[in-house]
């Protein structure tokens, strides 16, 4: 990998727990400045890897010059944020979700592709060990072909009682915490589905209507479908990611967060098991029937660790000008199905992707009948 000067803007959650890390595990890459305008975030960053700090981001990109900008503030700021590195002639590699809109996303994607520039997202899902493997096993260019999958998210965090920009999207679970389960069966079928279904409540328990609970079913071409379940109310065992993906041969599933386990006996058949079942922050195998084998275990920094491949492989793109492993493409792809979502939550219809007018405000949209 070529050598690059990086500089990054949002030293918070993103920034400070998944980006420095990784970048402090790379080489070939220099820190050439770090930005935020909260003074302690700047001063914990100081005190763990002391890179150049500045407070202002356009004032970092005029002093250090950087070849790649990573865009790790609130979602609310990509857009702008990303059209001044553009303007700058910067490549640049984004948090998502990308950006608001599906007008902000083409409004940076014609500005990048007039620019001669390009955009990476950070969808670490798709690069963690995990999930790697099950894209690799039954994605697209596995040969098998998923016919139906299940994501689903189990968390007892409710939207409204979220620090910070989360806290503020109350009608916005979907948009924000969902965009990584959208974006992987996106990847997981090698396309963008062609119609959504969806529900979505507060439980009861929020007047606003905030989405807690999102049900949402995908439809895709030859009668493929995907469903995604959101439960942010929940007080049973967290389940941040779960994937089931079913082909014609076999059915796979990745486990995000640690396990340790064993079983015997009988469960769900008249054949007896005996089952030793370890990873340190999740596993992911195949099933045929009762047999299982094992696929991938996850290290114990999981996303730092995801984060550092897509950062390797997006500055390696960014050299040889070939696609990102998650481009500002699959970032709209996902805003636009995740729009259509929400679209079908207001109608009360199923909803054919790409009828939405990229024109139209999210809010228009995310803010209707949410009950």
């Amino acid at each position: 990998m070529p050598f690059s000067r990086i500089s990054i803007v949002g030293l918070g959650e993103a920034g400070y727990e998944m980006h420095m890390p990784a970048l402090a595990k790379m080489r070939g890459v220099e820190l050439v400045g770090a930005c935020d305008v909260d003074a302690a975030r700047r001063q914990r960053v100081k005190e763990k890897w002391n890179p150049p700090l500045f407070d202002n981001y356009e004032a970092m990109l005029d002093q250090t010059r950087p070849d790649v900008l990573i865009v790790a503030t609130p979602p609310d700021s990509h857009a702008q944020v990303c059209l001044n590195a553009i303007e700058r002639r910067i490549d640049i590699i984004c948090e998502k979700p990308f950006v608001s809109t599906l007008a902000e996303a083409d409004e940076v994607m014609i500005a990048a592709s007039s620019a001669g520039k390009q955009i990476a997202l950070n969808h670490e899902f798709r690069e963690m060990p995990i999930f790697r493997a099950l894209l690799d096993s039954a994605g697209p260019a596995s040969g098998e072909e998923v016919f139906f999958a299940q994501v689903w998210q189990n968390t007892d965090v409710a939207p409204w009682t979220e620090p910070g920009w989360r806290g503020q999207m109350q009608r916005r679970t979907l948009h924000e915490a969902g965009v990584h389960l959208i974006d992987y069966i996106i990847a997981l079928f090698g396309e963008k589905p062609i119609a959504a279904w969806a529900s979505m409540s507060a439980g009861g328990v929020f007047e606003s209507g905030a989405d807690a609970l999102s049900v949402v079913s995908l439809e895709f071409t030859r009668g493929r479908i995907a469903q995604v379940l959101q439960n942010r109310l929940c007080k049973g065992e967290t389940q941040y990611f779960e994937v089931r993906a079913d082909t014609r041969t076999s059915s796979y599933r990745a486990s995000f967060g640690g396990r340790a386990r064993v079983t015997a006996g009988l469960y769900r058949s008249t054949s007896p098991h005996l089952r030793i079942e370890y990873g340190i922050s999740g596993l992911a195998w195949r099933e045929q029937g009762n047999a299982r084998k094992l696929l991938a275990r996850n290290p114990s920094d999981p996303r730092v660790v995801a984060t550092q491949y897509v950062l390797e492989k997006s500055l390696a793109a960014f050299a040889n000008r070939s696609k990102p492993p998650a481009s500002a493409q699959d970032g709209r792809d996902a805003l636009e199905v995740i729009e259509a979502c929400y679209s079908a939550v207001a109608t009360g219809r199923r909803t054919r992707i790409g009828q939405l007018d990229s024109a139209s405000p999210r809010e228009s949209v995310a803010s209707a009948a949410v009950s």
